[in-house]
């Protein structure tokens, strides 16, 4: 018989843990940007990533009958990349858990 799993994970502070994501997509550096010289058919994408700290709780429920909430303080890495000056994506989060 399949069982069907639902997980959900809300943060503490989400407020706070965007506006550290959105510091991230700021450059870093002052002044004028040195990119690298590419071949004209290559691209140049800057990368940054950021670790924070998040709290929150995780919450499983299981067939809808079972619902476990276990809170949780864990380490995650945000990485960006940037096309241009203007530009800047979230490409990737991970918990160190």
């Amino acid at each position: 018989m399949k069982k069907d799993l639902h997980l959900t994970a809300n943060f503490d502070q989400p407020e706070l843990l965007e506006n550290m994501v959105e510091k991230l997509a700021e450059p870093r550096y002052g002044g004028k940007r040195h990119l690298p010289a590419v071949p004209d058919e290559w691209e140049v994408i800057e990368t940054s990533s950021i670790e924070v700290f998040a709290s929150g709780m995780v919450e499983f429920d299981y067939d809808d009958e079972k619902r476990i909430r276990i809170p949780f303080v864990t380490c995650v890495i945000f990485s960006c990349t940037r096309h241009d000056k203007e530009s800047c994506d979230l490409c990737w989060a991970a918990s160190f858990n």
